[in-house]
C-alpha cells in the first residue's frame, strides 16, 4: 500500500511500555474531555496502546482509494479471492471507469471483522455436561 509520511517508532523498552501502561487511563480520560473527533481520538488511543503492549509501529497515511492490489495486500489475501469477495458483494467496491477501487475504511471493516471472526473461532466453548 502507498504510504506517505511514513514514521516508524521503535518498541519501547519495558519499563517505559509499563509506564505508559500506567499514564493510559487518565491520557483516554483526558483525551476524552477535549471534544476530539472519536476517529482523531481513537487513533491516538490505538498508537498509545501498541506502545503500552511492547510493540514498534508504523505511523503512515495513505490513499482513501485503494486498487484491488493495494487493497489485497493490507488485508492479508490474494487479489483474486479479494475479486471474489466483491463480486459476492461481501466487501464494498467502487469504479473508476474500468479499474476496481476499494476504499480503506471498507477494507480495514472487513480486516477487523475477519479477525473478530477469528477470534471466536478459536475461543474454546465450554463443554456441555
Amino acid at each position: 500500500m502507498p504510504a506517505l509520511n511514513e514514521r516508524a517508532t521503535a518498541a519501547l523498552s519495558s519499563v517505559e511500555s509499563t509506564r505508559l501502561a500506567a499514564e493510559l487511563p487518565g491520557i483516554r480520560a483526558a483525551l476524552g474531555k477535549r471534544g476530539l473527533p472519536p476517529e482523531a481520538r481513537d487513533a491516538v488511543l490505538d498508537l498509545l496502546e501498541r506502545l503500552a503492549e511492547g510493540h514498534a509501529v508504523v505511523v503512515a497515511s495513505t490513499d482513501t482509494l485503494l486498487t484491488t492490489s493495494q487493497a489485497a495486500e493490507l488485508i492479508g489475501i490474494s487479489a483474486t479471492y479479494l475479486l471474489r469477495l466483491a463480486n459476492n458483494q461481501t466487501i464494498p467496491v467502487e469504479y473508476r471507469g474500468t479499474h476496481r477501487r476499494f476504499r480503506l475504511a471498507d477494507a480495514m471493516r472487513y480486516l477487523e471483522e475477519s479477525k473478530r471472526s477469528r477470534q471466536r473461532s478459536e475461543t474454546p466453548t465450554p463443554e456441555a455436561e
